[in-house]
């Protein structure tokens, strides 16, 4: 008996992982109509549905699920067993999600010394202002996110936790009087950051002991913006440390409350990196997700 090619059984676990014929298409870079007439041929030589289709969504038949389980295994092991024997063969292309403040501020400065260590991967940073679906996000293999809660998984992982912090040009503050209190920010022209707007009212919030109603202030639509502001003198901003440390260091910005403060005015959101590829194992994609939880720790 003949048994069904290698290259329909690679479709179909794409197929059944992703529970999309779209997405499994994306990854292994043929048409969905391809993918959509493989299945029915392996259905058909099978002589069993494996797929169960809701209009526009996929699941898989009580067989198919079965089926599906013993084929990613033997995928699972046949690519970790090359992946081991020929490591020269993997993939070299590796693609980071993140916001655009994070590639300019974090990732981009030490792109150079990532890149002289290891030039045999094409690494690339696609941020979250382009446009994008679900067939495009297939391409992205590891993802720098915020997330409000600590994460017990696999393969998530925390980065760093920011201090969240008034800032602004110190000329600024010699112009008038040096806040003490949350309240004296309040007179103070307030730069709010487009995707962050509650920023401002949770630090008001946590700090300021009395009833408070957050003005209204500049908004900008990205971080770079609010930075050349706040720099220029325009107003207050909260700026995110590691982040604008070296404009801190520069002394282009200043916190705007002097240390040591009797309570530190900071709010703290974390950034957890994302696997977004796995279970599958990638020799590049693991060289460069170690650079950065070791450059998130330096």
């Amino acid at each position: 008996m003949r048994r069904p090619r290698l290259n329909i059984l690679r479709t179909f676990e794409a197929a059944g992982r992703r529970l999309s014929f779209a997405l499994a298409a994306s990854e292994l870079n043929i048409s969905p109509p391809a993918v959509s007439q493989q299945m029915r041929q392996l259905e058909a030589y099978l002589g069993a549905p494996l797929f169960v289709r809701h209009g526009r969504k996929l699941s898989l038949s009580s067989t198919g699920q079965a089926y599906f389980e013993s084929v990613h295994q033997a995928i699972e092991r046949l690519d970790t067993v090359t992946d081991q024997l020929f490591p020269h063969m993997q993939g070299q292309q590796v693609t980071i999600r993140c916001t655009p403040s994070v590639a300019t501020l974090w990732l981009v400065p030490q792109l150079g010394s990532f890149h002289k260590k290891h030039p045999e991967i094409d690494l690339s940073i696609r941020t979250l202002d382009t446009e994008f679906n679900e067939a495009s996000a297939s391409d992205v293999d590891l993802e720098i996110v915020i997330l409000p809660e600590p994460v017990a998984d696999e393969h998530t992982h925390i980065l760093f936790t920011t201090s969240i912090v008034p800032v602004c040009a110190p000329g600024m503050l010699k112009a008038r009087e040096r806040p003490t209190g949350a309240a004296d920010i309040l007179n103070f022209e307030l730069i709010h950051l487009l995707g962050y707007d509650e920023d401002w009212h949770k630090w008001f919030q946590q700090f300021h002991t009395g009833p408070f109603k957050v003005p209204k202030g500049m908004k900008v639509d990205g971080s770079l913006i609010a930075l050349q502001m706040a720099q220029r003198g325009e107003g207050v901003m909260l700026g995110r440390r590691p982040f604008i440390n070296h404009l801190l260091k520069s002394g282009d910005l200043v916190e705007v409350f002097e240390k040591p403060c009797a309570k530190p005015m900071a709010l703290h959101a974390s950034y957890y990196l994302r696997d977004l590829t796995q279970p599958r194992r990638n020799h590049a994609r693991d060289l460069v997700a170690d650079w950065l939880v070791n450059l998130a720790a330096e």
